[in-house]
């Protein structure tokens, strides 16, 4: 780059006047509702715009790269896309655009040519469509706590360049996600044979199934999905002999998966996939991709705990727990007054019961000797029974209940048949048996000598910090223009955790993330935070680093909200750190821009 090109100035303290929070948390916040094992979802929606480039501005005159929904066929090679030609929707696929606001909105064959604002994409500014194919109804697997998933999709969109010269389509992608967070996007890929070199050349594929076009670092499987941007930056790949070759330096250097370009080169695309050393390759690297489902909540099974079972004495007091206890349509309505009609809740009963005492199998209330009874409701209910003063307690929404039993006998219920016991069962004459539970009590004879012994629990001992290696976070130095954009590069100071907590009976776990705000010059210019991106990596120790997080500039996430640096689920130390990578627009007025990036830790 010569001197007279344009440069953009950040001082070299741009991050120093860095925030830093330590946060540390303790016990539970909130009760997360627990999911099965491989928890099937169906309605499952994909979305991916493929990268910048896919939807920027093409070079030859008057034409832009494009997404279409289905495959849009052509003739020869100097056929184009045309308003007839190019769909919107077909079958479960969808081309949407993104709006100034951020949401997305149906797509139209106009705003192909202008960016979320409006504005007009030319080779020149840079700019993009924003255009994503969303690909719905998507059945498979999601296992929330091993932190995988299945899934597979029914549709197809079409990617074209130079509004349609040279294309290529992607037809229903699978996505698998390994519980260390690693993922493939896989696909059948169909397409056009042509040839930059030979213009009269234009040939059908063969389509080729499971193709990998994606892989996936640092995915975090969510009972309502994920995004994550897929690996590019600083993934090589071979190379036709006769192809342009792959340019491995510089910030935007990177590929996507081997297959995809090997494929990508039969059509005449494939260097638009890798770094090629040309003024697109600030666009190439792959954009974020977007899952959404709903993982269904395990069915809640109703469980009673006691705090104290056994060796109990006369008049000792237990507190009985509940969970799970949830309506169930109307199984769990009440047949009788005062709730005939409505969610009954449950009893909780100290008493001496007969071995068949449950109202499901049509046990007569005459098998069932209740000496103490509170009666579990929504609090709506509770005024209906007579409120607390008539036994009411409050089942919350969540299926949890919490009352202190005091537990005092007669020696006729000591020597009267059955057993003690906890038991709870539908109130107001519902029969349902999953709310039939049954917690054995045991009371101590007068002779006995009572001991409880609790399991041994080693003292925790150690402590959690962490520090910033050096005094200066980061430097980003002064940006530099590439395109239609300014970028610059730095690393983030690498932070030392330093993790010696031992003994106790939780595991130790810890993370630590960061969170940018906006840029500002003195001169009153400034510009989003998600403009700044960064690699995260682990110099030392055996913990995760975090996902790439690319800039909103190269169709990423940014670092405008919190984003996890590393992670560990045991107490380890380690060292970390980050490449971080601004890309922000060529119309960025001049000055030195400071950000404050936070980091938290939280243990």
């Amino acid at each position: 780059m010569d001197s007279s090109t344009p440069r953009r100035r950040f001082r070299r303290t741009a991050l120093a006047g860095l925030t830093v929070a330590a946060l540390t948390l303790g016990g539970v916040l909130a009760a997360a509702p627990a999911h099965a094992a491989e928890t099937t979802v169906d309605g499952a929606v994909f979305r991916w715009g493929l990268n910048a480039e896919s939807n920027a501005a093409a070079f030859a005159p008057g034409t832009v790269n494009l997404l279409s929904a289905g495959v849009v066929t052509a003739t020869s090679s100097a056929d184009r896309v045309t308003q007839s030609t190019w769909k919107q929707s077909e079958g479960n696929t969808k081309i949407l655009k993104r709006q100034a606001d951020g949401s997305y909105a149906d797509a139209t064959f106009a705003g192909l040519r202008t960016d979320a604002s409006g504005t007009t994409i030319t080779t020149g500014n840079g700019l993009n469509s924003g255009h994503v194919a969303e690909i719905s109804a998507g059945t498979g697997t999601v296992d929330v706590d091993a932190n995988t998933a299945v899934i597979q999709w029914t549709g197809t969109f079409t990617s074209a360049y130079y509004s349609g010269m040279t294309r290529s389509w992607i037809t229903d992608p699978t996505l698998t996600v390994d519980s260390d967070g690693t993922g493939t996007i896989t696909a059948t890929l169909g397409g056009y044979g042509t040839s930059m070199d030979d213009p009269d050349k234009f040939e059908t594929l063969e389509p080729v199934e499971d193709v990998v076009v994606a892989t996936l670092t640092g995915v975090d499987v969510t009972p309502t999905g994920f995004t994550v941007t897929p690996d590019y930056l600083g993934r090589t790949v071979t190379t036709p002999a006769d192809g342009v070759a792959q340019v491995t330096s510089g910030a935007y250097a990177g590929a996507f998966p081997q297959p995809f370009v090997d494929f990508q080169s039969r059509t005449g695309q494939g260097s638009y996939w890798y770094s090629s050393g040309g003024a697109a390759d600030t666009r190439k690297p792959a954009g974020a991709v977007s899952v959404a489902y709903t993982a269904a909540p395990v069915a809640s099974v109703p469980t009673v705990t006691v705090s104290k079972t056994s060796g109990l004495t006369q008049g000792e007091t237990v507190t009985v727990s509940g969970s799970g206890f949830l309506p169930s349509g109307t199984a769990t309505n009440g047949t009788r007054p005062p709730l005939a009609g409505q969610f009954s809740g449950t009893y909780v009963v100290f008493g001496k019961f007969a071995e068949a005492w449950k109202p499901s199998t049509g046990a007569a209330s005459s098998t069932r000797s209740v000496i103490a009874q509170k009666w579990a409701l929504p609090a709506a209910s509770m005024s209906t029974v007579g409120g607390a003063n008539a036994g009411a307690i409050e089942l919350k929404a969540d299926g949890t209940f919490s009352v202190d039993l005091t537990l005092t006998t007669t020696e006729a219920q000591n020597l009267a048949a059955g057993n003690f016991g906890i038991y709870t069962y539908p109130g107001s004459g519902a029969s349902y048996a999953p709310f039939e539970t049954y917690t054995p009590l045991a009371f101590s004879a007068a002779s006995d000598v009572i001991v409880e012994v609790p399991d041994w629990v080693d003292n925790p001992t150690g402590s959690f910090g962490w520090a910033f290696e050096g005094t200066s976070p980061a430097n980003l130095g002064t940006a530099v223009q590439d395109g239609g954009n300014f970028v610059a590069a730095g690393s983030l100071t690498n932070i030392v955790v330093t993790d010696t907590r031992a003994g106790g009976t939780a595991p130790f776990t810890w993370s630590i993330s960061g969170q940018a705000g906006d840029f500002a010059s003195t001169g009153g210019g400034s510009f989003s935070a998600g403009y700044l991106g960064w690699k995260p990596k682990v110099v030392a120790g055996a913990v995760t680093g975090g996902a790439e997080v690319a800039s909103t500039r190269l169709g990423g996430t940014g670092l405008g909200s919190s984003r996890v640096l590393a992670s560990s689920t045991s107490a380890v130390s380690a060292t970390v750190g980050a490449e971080l990578s601004l890309v922000i627009p060529g119309t960025t007025t001049a000055g030195d821009y400071t950000s404050t990036l936070t980091i938290t830790a939280l243990q």
